[in-house]
């Protein structure tokens, strides 16, 4: 993996000089072959990185930086393993210190039968990387991981897995740390009778934790493509969650997403989009969490053919400027980059309502700790409801003498 890609860099450099007007982005240009689901940060020093799997098996966790965004060569393995390691997720803490987490094929029991767990490694320079930590141990598959840590230190883990060996939908599960390496036990967010992927949980600079995730909703009873939305959860402490509010609800198919706050407090989740009957750039915004713009289309890759859009993520650099990494089929399977600065029409939005149940008491008993939200909320509200009446009816009776 250690080579410099002069093709990818001639198409690269040729795109940087694109001038980038407000809310436009520039071309995507190839960075890396091989490879797929690539986590991109800026850490503390201002160095790029992006840890992606290879996509030739077998299959590992690899790193790659950058002092510029623009040229990438310094590459290095954080994984060996002879089956399938994938799917990493990239953070810097606090302290410095580099985790990637990723799920790992540790059983293959029969066809299309595999036992997938979550495993952790960190670094003090991005570069020699520690033993895999196992996270996760269960019979089943786990997958999609995603790790956050808070304005607190504490760490969070979001993944999707069965309930149990004979479940057929995902779920999202998730467990949290206050040092990376004590884990809780699993705690089960959803139990949806459809697939839920793509956990991402943030805490916004007000302090409240949200997590969106995809999920599946096309009718099982029909033949039908792939078809996901957008969904999005609330809460105080990132442990006890609101219910559901849906984000999306087209046509046609939005997935593999991302979700980040920028330093003005705008919410964007870039996706994949099926608009056009090809996989191609979206993003969509908010400016509180809760009015969203439609997604808007980024690329047009319908008119040259198959262009498949797959894993993404984004970051906004210490310039403001956005930067959008994503997989896919173009040239082989590799990694894009595509820079610029989103623009969103905040007239043009939908409010979306959180009045989807999320788990059912039944399910949630079986949490470590329960998940559903205080039942005493909604009547805390009405006694606050009905103390600001009584203010109201004093003041307008004051008013009146």
């Amino acid at each position: 993996m250690k080579k410099t890609y002069s093709n990818s860099l001639k198409i690269l450099y040729l795109f940087f000089f694109v001038t980038i007007a407000a809310g436009e982005w520039n071309e995507p240009y190839f960075i890396i072959p091989d490879s797929d689901r690539p986590s991109i940060i800026q850490d503390n020093e201002g160095t790029y990185w992006i840890a992606f799997n290879s996509w030739t098996n077998p299959q590992n966790i690899w790193i790659v930086n950058s002092n510029d965004s623009l040229k990438w060569e310094n590459f290095y393995q954080v994984t060996v393993s002879n089956m399938t390691d994938y799917a990493p997720n990239l953070i810097q803490d606090r302290n410095g210190t580099y985790w990637i987490v990723y799920a790992s094929l540790v059983e293959i029991k029969g066809t299309l039968n595999f036992n997938y767990d979550i495993k952790l490694v960190k670094s003090n320079n991005g570069i020699n990387w520690s033993e895999p930590q196992i996270i996760t141990d269960s019979p089943v598959i786990e997958s999609y991981p995603y790790l956050f840590q808070d304005q607190k230190g504490r760490f969070f883990l979001t993944y999707s897995s069965y309930q149990n060996e004979s479940s057929i939908d995902l779920d999202i599960y998730m467990k949290y740390s206050d040092n990376g390496s004590n884990w809780s036990d699993p705690i089960r967010v959803t139990d949806s009778n459809k697939s839920d992927i793509f956990p991402i949980i943030i805490q916004d600079k007000n302090g409240t934790y949200w997590m969106m995730f995809t999920r599946d909703t096309y009718k099982r009873n029909i033949t039908s493509p792939n078809k996901y939305d957008v969904f999005l959860i609330t809460s105080n402490d990132g442990i006890h969650w609101s219910d559901i509010a849906q984000v999306t609800d087209y046509k046609y198919n939005i997935n593999y997403p991302y979700f980040i706050q920028d330093r003005n407090g705008y919410y964007w989740i870039p996706h994949m989009t099926g608009i056009s009957g090809s996989e191609e750039l979206g993003i969509m915004g908010s400016v509180n969490g809760l009015d969203w713009t439609e997604s808007r289309v980024l690329s047009n890759y319908s008119q040259e053919g198959y262009f498949k859009t797959d894993y993404k993520s984004m970051i906004q650099n210490t310039d403001g400027k956005f930067i959008y990494t994503f997989t896919s089929a173009k040239i082989g399977r590799g990694i894009w980059i595509m820079n610029g600065t989103p623009y969103s029409n905040n007239s043009i939005t939908h409010a979306i309502n959180f009045d989807i149940p999320r788990i059912s008491a039944e399910n949630d008993a079986g949490n470590p700790m329960k998940t559903i939200m205080d039942s005493n909320k909604s009547g805390m509200n009405n006694i606050i409801f009905f103390i600001l009446i009584i203010i109201s009816i004093y003041v307008l009776k004051k008013l009146s003498l």
